[in-house]
Protein backbone atom coordinates (compact mmCIF):
# COMPACT_ATOMS: atom_id res chain seq x y z
CA UNK A 1 0.00 0.00 0.00
CA UNK A 2 1.32 3.62 -0.45
CA UNK A 3 0.30 6.56 0.71
CA UNK A 4 0.14 10.19 -0.78
CA UNK A 5 -1.38 13.28 1.38
CA UNK A 6 -1.26 15.55 4.51
CA UNK A 7 -1.61 15.61 8.39
CA UNK A 8 -4.37 13.61 8.09
CA UNK A 9 -2.50 10.58 6.89
CA UNK A 10 0.75 11.38 8.27
CA UNK A 11 2.44 8.97 10.18
CA UNK A 12 6.00 10.22 10.66
CA UNK A 13 7.73 11.69 7.36
CA UNK A 14 8.23 15.42 8.53
CA UNK A 15 10.02 14.19 11.95
CA UNK A 16 13.05 14.36 9.79
CA UNK A 17 12.76 17.23 7.84
CA UNK A 18 14.61 20.13 8.48
CA UNK A 19 13.32 23.71 8.36
CA UNK A 20 9.09 22.83 8.52
CA UNK A 21 7.32 23.36 11.39
CA UNK A 22 5.07 21.13 10.79
CA UNK A 23 6.20 18.34 12.99
CA UNK A 24 3.90 16.40 15.40
CA UNK A 25 6.70 14.20 17.17
CA UNK A 26 5.81 15.53 20.66
CA UNK A 27 3.13 15.30 23.43
CA UNK A 28 0.03 14.91 23.57
CA UNK A 29 0.23 13.90 19.74
CA UNK A 30 0.04 10.17 19.25
CA UNK A 31 -0.49 9.66 22.91
CA UNK A 32 -2.90 6.22 22.08
CA UNK A 33 -0.78 5.08 19.77
CA UNK A 34 2.53 3.58 22.18
CA UNK A 35 4.37 5.42 24.37
CA UNK A 36 5.89 8.25 22.66
CA UNK A 37 5.01 10.73 19.71
CA UNK A 38 5.79 8.87 16.13
CA UNK A 39 4.81 12.19 14.35
CA UNK A 40 1.35 11.32 13.45
CA UNK A 41 -0.93 14.24 13.36
CA UNK A 42 -3.63 12.18 15.75
CA UNK A 43 -4.18 10.46 19.00
CA UNK A 44 -3.64 7.59 17.57
CA UNK A 45 -3.85 5.71 14.13
CA UNK A 46 -5.29 7.27 11.45
CA UNK A 47 -7.16 6.31 8.29
CA UNK A 48 -4.83 4.96 6.41
CA UNK A 49 -3.71 2.60 9.77
CA UNK A 50 -7.22 1.06 9.74
CA UNK A 51 -7.32 0.88 6.17
CA UNK A 52 -3.92 -1.65 6.51
CA UNK A 53 -5.32 -3.18 9.43
CA UNK A 54 -8.72 -3.75 7.28
CA UNK A 55 -6.69 -5.28 4.58
CA UNK A 56 -4.93 -7.34 7.24
CA UNK A 57 -1.66 -5.51 6.47
CA UNK A 58 1.65 -4.22 8.79
CA UNK A 59 1.91 -0.50 9.92
CA UNK A 60 2.50 1.15 6.32
CA UNK A 61 6.14 2.88 7.36
CA UNK A 62 6.93 6.74 6.50
CA UNK A 63 9.34 7.64 3.71
CA UNK A 64 11.35 9.23 5.27
CA UNK A 65 11.72 6.80 8.21
CA UNK A 66 15.74 6.61 8.72
CA UNK A 67 15.32 2.83 8.88
CA UNK A 68 13.56 2.26 5.82
CA UNK A 69 16.23 1.87 3.33
CA UNK A 70 16.65 0.06 -0.63
CA UNK A 71 14.12 -2.31 -1.44
CA UNK A 72 12.03 -1.76 1.56
CA UNK A 73 9.59 0.46 0.00
CA UNK A 74 8.60 -1.98 -2.43
CA UNK A 75 6.33 -3.38 0.38
CA UNK A 76 5.13 0.29 0.53
CA UNK A 77 5.71 3.48 2.27
CA UNK A 78 3.63 6.69 3.17
CA UNK A 79 4.46 9.55 1.46
CA UNK A 80 2.33 11.72 3.43
CA UNK A 81 3.42 15.50 4.83
CA UNK A 82 1.85 17.21 7.25
CA UNK A 83 1.54 20.91 5.94
CA UNK A 84 1.12 19.93 2.11
CA UNK A 85 -1.21 20.79 -0.25
CA UNK A 86 -1.74 21.34 -4.29
CA UNK A 87 -0.11 24.80 -4.17
CA UNK A 88 3.43 25.85 -3.50
CA UNK A 89 2.01 28.60 -0.88
CA UNK A 90 0.09 25.99 1.28
CA UNK A 91 3.34 25.61 3.28
CA UNK A 92 4.04 29.05 3.68
CA UNK A 93 1.07 30.20 5.45
CA UNK A 94 2.07 27.95 8.11
CA UNK A 95 5.62 29.53 8.20
CA UNK A 96 3.55 33.84 8.03
CA UNK A 97 1.04 33.13 10.71
CA UNK A 98 4.03 31.91 13.13
CA UNK A 99 6.17 34.76 12.15
CA UNK A 100 3.50 37.16 12.62
CA UNK A 101 2.62 35.77 16.09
Amino acid sequence: MFIFGSSVVDNGNNNNIVGTLAKANYLPYGIDFGTTPKGRFSNGKNLADFISDYLDLPLIPAFNDLQIKGNAILHGVNFASGGSGILDETGLIVVNLFLLS
